[in-house]
């Protein structure tokens, strides 16, 4: 047993002997290349996703509803959202069109009455005075009659309104009135939301204007992950207290639900050109910052910086460091300096052989 334990012994203290001398074993890692690019300083700024149109639908006119679209239903434009009963708008109308009958008898005789008066004039049997009054009597037929099709026209146009109708597409997101119950002209009775033309409305300082193009794409995020979005609208009017206005993101390729908060990086500086890398280079120590480039010769070597302008995934370093040297981005929490490092292609790789 003495034998066998001072044989381990032995075999230990080669193994260090031989740690001593070769150094650490290589290390697997991700490597990125420092590059030459350009960044603007840039803040977070707040903001949520919205619809373009968020519509309470309200009926033209009075009535007891006898339909309602249900809560979650995605209507396309046109479509019907709730219906009022007409039951007493077709009585009306029914009374409306026997009018317009009446008045186009009374227009067409009144009509045969002048063509008569006229012979008779012009072999000088009645006087000019009567065929004035029959002309006038004609005229105010004409005139009833006309006020009569408008009336018919009206009762018309309320039983279509008795139907309102989506005016655009989107989905109902709350009923403001129940089936059965009795609304008045102007009574909200859904809330339609248009859910195809999504936009974020953020709120950013006005120095932040002249830093800022429609169409330039901003990074955003929110607890759903995080995307781009590029600039739909700049409103350059502040709010008097908070002297903010107001951005619009187009969002139709982000699928985050209206009502999301967000964020979005904002540039509140002018852009520089800086050597830059990725954010999860840095090796960040209570008393300084560095990262680890990898020679040709496959040695780590650690290398102070000073963290400048951040940007989306890039932040610039200054330091000894050149566009197109490698900096490790994955395994650098555990490198020595003049540690040998394995580089792997990507992450899978670098997981996988740990």
């Amino acid at each position: 047993m003495i034998k066998n334990f001072t044989a381990g012994i032995l075999v230990l203290l080669t193994s260090l002997s031989v740690y001593a001398v070769q150094g650490p074993p290589p290390a697997n890692v991700n490597v990125s290349k420092a590059q030459q690019t350009t960044l603007a300083p840039t803040a977070w700024v707040t903001g949520t996703v919205v619809s373009r149109n968020n519509t309470e639908l309200a009926s033209e006119v009075s009535g007891r509803l006898t339909f309602i679209a249900d809560l979650g239903s995605q209507l396309q434009a046109g479509d019907v959202v709730a219906k009022l009963d007409d039951s007493i708008l077709k009585l009306d109308l029914a009374e409306a069109q026997a009018n317009v009958n009446n008045e186009k008898a009374k227009v067409k005789f009144e009509k045969a009455e002048v063509t008569r008066k006229k012979s008779l004039l012009a072999r000088k049997l009645i006087s000019d005075t009567e065929l004035e009054e029959t002309q006038s009597n004609y005229e105010k037929a004409k005139a009833t009659l006309a006020a009569a099709k408008a009336r018919l026209a009206q009762i018309n146009k309320n039983i279509a309104y008795s139907e309102v109708k989506a005016p655009f597409s989107g989905m109902v997101t709350e009923r403001l009135s129940n089936l059965g119950e009795y609304v008045n002209s102007g009574n909200a009775i859904v809330k339609l939301v248009e859910t195809a033309n999504v936009e974020a409305s953020l709120h950013a300082p006005l120095t932040a204007y002249k830093y800022l193009k429609t169409n330039q794409s901003l990074d955003i995020k929110s607890p759903l992950g995080t995307a781009t979005a590029p600039v739909k609208s700049i409103i350059p009017v502040a709010d008097a207290r908070s002297h903010l206005m107001e951005i619009r993101l187009d969002m139709q390729k982000v699928d985050w639900p209206i009502g999301l908060n967000i964020k979005a990086a904002v540039a509140n500086g002018e852009s520089k050109s800086v050597i830059a890398v990725p954010r999860d280079a840095l090796v960040l120590r209570r008393n300084a910052t560095s990262v680890f480039r990898v020679g040709t010769d496959n040695i780590a070597e650690q290398v102070n910086v000073k963290i400048g302008v951040a940007a989306g995934g890039l932040v610039e370093i200054i330091g000894d460091i050149s566009e197109g040297d490698q900096v490790v981005i994955r395994g650098a929490e555990r490198l020595r300096p003049g540690q040998p490092v394995n580089i792997k292609g990507n992450n899978q790789q670098l997981i996988s052989s740990k």
